[in-house]
């Protein structure tokens, strides 16, 4: 029995942080209260008081046990083709999965909370994916699927401009068709394949070892 009620308790737990997502993601952080968040659960304010000593706990609940889609883990085995995609399909799920694109909507708009418990989550997150990308990349210029002489920190900083585009975009519109995604990610891994004048090294001190330092 007292496995039952622990399993129980558990249950009632996760079913709180989740409408703490879909509350905080609607209402706004500063204006969301724990009666809005207990009325979603169908919980009592006093059963979310049992799991959390207040908001700012439920919200640390909240950033902790979500993973964002764009937190990629990145694999040697893959090449840039599959990598690029996984890319392609985290992001459409960042904005099109319901209880991805709240949290998505939480870390972007509401990173003004006074505790930058928020600001934290996504920096942790936004620092994550630019790994995954600078692996990614990286890999795939010793592997020759990119050229040699491809500016990596500018690319990144490129990409990153234009993935924060699509993030906001996707977000804010209701009905952003999924192939903008899709063409806007495919377009700029065709564009590192055959990078312009102003994306190249001149010179590359240490192929393979240091390819992201340029000499310009």
């Amino acid at each position: 029995m007292a496995r039952k009620t622990v399993a129980e308790a558990e249950e009632t737990r996760q079913r709180i942080i989740d409408a703490a997502v879909e509350v905080f993601a609607v209402q706004g952080v500063p204006d969301a209260t724990l009666d809005q968040i207990a009325r979603k659960a169908g919980v009592t304010r006093g059963a979310v008081y049992w799991h959390f000593n207040g908001k700012q706990e439920v919200l640390q609940a909240v950033l902790t046990s979500r993973q964002h889609p764009l937190e990629l883990e990145f694999s040697a085995d893959d090449g840039i083709e599959l990598s690029w995609e996984a890319v392609v399909t985290a992001m459409l799920d960042a904005v099109n999965s319901p209880q991805s694109k709240r949290f998505s909507e939480i870390l972007i708009y509401q990173g003004g909370d006074e505790s930058g418990l928020i600001h934290s989550r996504m920096e942790q997150a936004s620092n994550r994916f630019l790994h995954y990308i600078h692996q990614v990349l990286r890999h795939a210029i010793i592997q020759g699927e990119l050229p040699q002489t491809l500016d990596l920190l500018t690319s990144i900083a490129v990409f990153k401009g234009l993935i924060t585009g699509l993030l906001y975009e996707g977000l804010r519109s209701q009905h952003q068709p999924p192939q903008v995604i899709k063409a806007a990610l495919r377009s700029f891994l065709a564009l590192l394949k055959e990078p312009p004048r102003h994306l190249l090294c001149e010179e590359v001190q240490v192929p393979q070892a240091s390819t992201e330092y340029c000499q310009q």
